[in-house]
């Protein structure tokens, strides 16, 4: 390959780059409308960046992200019920490694049913699919996080997330619709996750590449990389919100 024709093809790869982080952006812009203005503004913004094996999001490494359909557990909070509607089931992990030298070990497992509104949700473009997730986060030392939620995927939806044996209990919120003037509700393109402390939200992170998260000052560490932790696995599930 001659010198014009290797500039040509850089210049091609720039562009189709640059693209990408367009369409990227436009994508998430309205996610980005419903992350907690307050974390937005006080909080810190942990930027993805690539890293050999893996990615990092601020200060924090992600590797091993591993995702797979299984065959149904049938003791599993969907499938054990009664119901003629079919259940598939997904799980996903990764390895998070913290600058505190903590490293955390994920897994996340969901199990979906068809809606028995399918047709009339099928009109509307939208998927209202009832999902249960169960996710765990372990470090070595540490009693692990649990976060468990059953939920329909036709409206925001909200889980707990609590250390075995601990006192205190946190709130993991998916957002997946955002409403517009007070009544008009529309499907946001990339899904939000937020944790909130009562009221108040601690981090906050668009499930879609790139990934973007928020993480307010002083907040204790061993809560937020583990809620991070499971937020960044949540990300990988299949959550196919548009038919």
């Amino acid at each position: 390959m001659n010198r014009r024709s290797q500039g040509i093809s850089a210049r091609g790869l720039m562009v189709g780059a640059l693209v990408t982080s367009l369409g990227c952006a436009l994508t998430q812009r309205p996610a980005l409308k419903v992350v907690d203005p307050t974390l937005v503004e006080q909080g810190t913004e942990l930027t993805r960046e690539r890293r050999k094996g893996g990615f990092a999001l601020g200060p924090y490494e992600i590797h091993d992200v591993g995702v797979r359909t299984e065959a149904p557990d049938p003791d599993g909070p969907l499938a054990r019920e009664d119901v003629p509607r079919p259940v598939t089931q997904h799980r996903a992990g990764l390895i998070f490694d913290a600058p505190t030298e903590r490293s955390w070990t994920t897994s996340c497992t969901m199990q979906r049913r068809a809606s028995n509104a399918g047709d009339y949700r099928a009109v509307l473009d939208e998927n209202g699919d009832e999902i249960s997730l169960d996710c765990v986060a372990k470090s070595r030392g540490l009693p692990p996080w649990n976060f468990s939620t059953r939920a329909a995927l036709s409206g925001n939806f909200v889980g707990a997330l609590k250390q075995t044996g601990g006192d205190e209990e946190f709130s993991i919120e998916v957002l997946t619709r955002v409403t517009h003037f007070q009544r008009v509700e529309r499907l946001l393109p990339v899904p939000v996750v937020q944790l909130r402390e009562g009221e108040t939200a601690k981090v906050a992170m668009v499930m879609g590449r790139p990934e973007r998260a928020w993480i307010t000052e002083g907040f204790d560490p061993v809560t937020m990389e583990a809620s991070l932790a499971v937020m960044l696995t949540l990300r990988y599930m299949p959550w196919e919100l548009a038919e």
